[in-house]
């Protein structure tokens, strides 16, 4: 230990210069608080915000996914074109093509559906910046999106004749929003009619939206038979990631095998023919079927019967009107349920999502002996571009493999670049022109 002693001379020197450097060091620290903040505001003038995007919760499997930013980053003349510059990475990887629609608005489109029940992650990668001033892009929340879960959407319950008996037995559709195996389904599926656990046997062979089973030990009495289905949790679907977290239940009631119900009724449109689904609770007799249906205004129309009910076809239906379907009383089922009262229902089409699309998509060859013709569906679309390229023959495997695009219109190019965006040209433009559908 080491002992001071200080005398009254020297003890005011040494708080003179504790003083002084008290103030020395107050004036350091404004001055690195002064550089600080200066830093700091030189930092957020370099650094550009996302703001918005929809790439978060719940997606759909389709769609665009847009982002916008907080400042200008892509020049006028550089919008709207579509290229795969890795502005934005995902994971797991999604295939697809950015486009600038707005100088600070990023469009992503996938080049197919994402997959169902599945989680994914997103980062703003420093090639959005390449054409700007700016060198950061802050992202305050994580960017994390899923595609929805599995769920049933609907059920639909019919009398069917087995097979082998000929007995009645009541057959259960359950339709969900994605395919799922009816193998895994049935380890986590349980029947119960009016409280007590029944048998069942699973009619859908392969992956579906649609599974059937049939209900076992159901007595043909003229009751309604309240009935429960229960699907366990851990449910994934077809080419999905993410289980089920709850057990999936369906309430309804089973109608008497001595009564024929209408259950729904379903109506499409595809732009050349409608088709209008009548849903009954035990297949009908075809045998005068048309004679039970009247549709206001008068329109010629076609049936098909099916096992769940029947089908009202023809392209004689206009897209625009809305159309009433009576179906009269009397309607008779094979076994031997009947429609006790009139049923009407308003049957409108509604107005077509654009589309586009070959009517042989499994076509490869255009042979010289035929027509020579195309035949192209489009529905909706004020105006298409036919584009005809020349792919060079050593090229074919490459092409046929890779798949390949042509550039964006405007960008003075007329080669084609592969799907992994590489410059190698697999053909040349032969053909290009913008056509009115109108005119068609």
């Amino acid at each position: 230990m080491v002992d001071f002693v200080l005398n009254s001379c020297s003890n005011t020197h040494f708080f003179k210069s504790l003083s002084t450097f008290k103030f020395m060091r107050s004036q350091l620290h404004l001055l690195f608080i002064t550089a600080t903040v200066s830093l700091l505001i030189s930092c957020n003038k370099n650094a550009v915000q996302l703001n918005d995007t929809n790439a978060k919760g719940e997606v759909p499997v389709l769609g665009n996914l847009v982002f916008h930013f907080s400042k200008q980053l892509m020049p006028d003349s550089l919008l709207n074109r579509w290229d795969s510059i890795p502005y934005i990475e995902f994971e797991p990887k999604i295939a697809g093509r950015f486009r600038w629609e707005h100088g600070d608005e990023l469009i992503f489109s996938p080049a197919t559906a994402l997959a169902p029940a599945a989680t994914y992650k997103a980062s703003v990668s420093k090639e959005v910046l390449a054409f700007s001033k700016f060198d950061k892009v802050k992202v305050e929340d994580k960017l994390e999106f899923h595609t929805p879960d599995l769920k049933l959407e609907n059920s639909n319950i019919t009398w069917v004749a087995q097979d082998a008996t000929n007995k009645a037995v009541p057959q259960v559709d359950l339709y969900f929003n994605y395919m799922v195996s009816p193998a895994v389904l049935k380890d986590k599926l349980e029947v119960t009619v009016d409280g007590v656990k029944k048998d069942y046997t699973v009619q859908t062979i392969s992956n579906d939206k649609k599974v059937s089973i049939r209900i076992l030990q159901v007595k043909t009495e003229d009751k309604d038979y309240n009935t429960v289905v229960t699907i366990g949790k851990g449910i994934i679907p077809d080419a999905g990631k993410n289980a089920t977290k709850e057990a999936i239940e369906e309430k309804f009631s089973i109608p008497s095998p001595y009564n024929l119900i209408i259950s729904n009724v379903e109506s499409r449109h595809d732009g050349l023919s409608a088709g209008i689904k009548v849903f009954t609770s035990q297949q009908v007799v075809e045998a005068g079927l048309n004679a039970f249906i009247k549709i206001n205004p008068v329109t010629k129309f076609g049936l098909e019967v099916e096992e769940d009910g029947f089908l009202i076809t023809g392209d004689a239906f206009d897209l625009q009107k809305t159309y009433e379907l009576l179906l009269t009383q009397g309607l008779r089922g094979k076994l031997g349920g009947t429609l006790k009262e009139n049923y009407s229902s308003n049957i409108a089409f509604g107005e077509l999502e654009p589309a586009i699309s070959f009517a042989n998509s499994k076509a490869v060859y255009l042979s010289s002996n035929g027509t020579k013709n195309i035949e192209v569906k489009i529905t909706n679309m004020p105006k298409v571009k036919i584009v005809v390229s020349k792919i060079y023959e050593s090229n074919l495997l490459a092409a046929h493999r890779y798949g390949y695009y042509p550039k964006e219109v405007g960008a003075g190019e007329e080669e084609y670049y592969d799907e992994e965006g590489g410059d190698a040209t697999l053909g040349d433009v032969i053909y290009e022109k913008v056509i009115d559908t109108r005119s068609l």
